[in-house]
């Protein structure tokens, strides 16, 4: 008589990627530690992680932290190129309006004792 056994019901693990695009994202909110760098890549590894834990549910869990990690990458995008284009928005005021103009020939009035 053999006794078979059930083999053991494998549970789904967090998708490393998963993890990797909200840690990323979160970072690139605060812009000393990841500008730009980190919210693009969060985009990237969050859309990698959705498709495979798609592909493979039995494997993999965590599609809600790489779909949160893709939001924020996306915010963080936004906000990356809202600062770029406020610098450049500052540098061209205060470029312009720093600049002496001149309209004419400078006049020189004599001093009469």
């Amino acid at each position: 008589m053999t006794i078979q056994s059930e083999p053991a019901a494998i549970r789904p693990t967090t998708h490393t990627l998963a993890i990797l695009s909200l840690v990323l994202s979160i970072l690139g909110l605060f812009p000393p530690i990841l500008p730009l760098v980190g919210p693009i890549a969060a985009v990237i590894t969050g859309t990698i992680a959705r498709r495979e834990i798609r592909a493979r549910p039995d494997l993999y869990s965590g599609e809600g932290a790489a779909q949160a990690g893709v939001v924020l990458g996306w915010v963080g995008i936004g906000l990356g190129l809202a600062v770029c284009l406020l610098i450049v928005i500052g540098l061209a005021f205060f470029s312009i309006s720093s600049s002496t103009i001149t309209i004419g020939t400078p006049v020189v009035v004599p001093i009469l004792p």
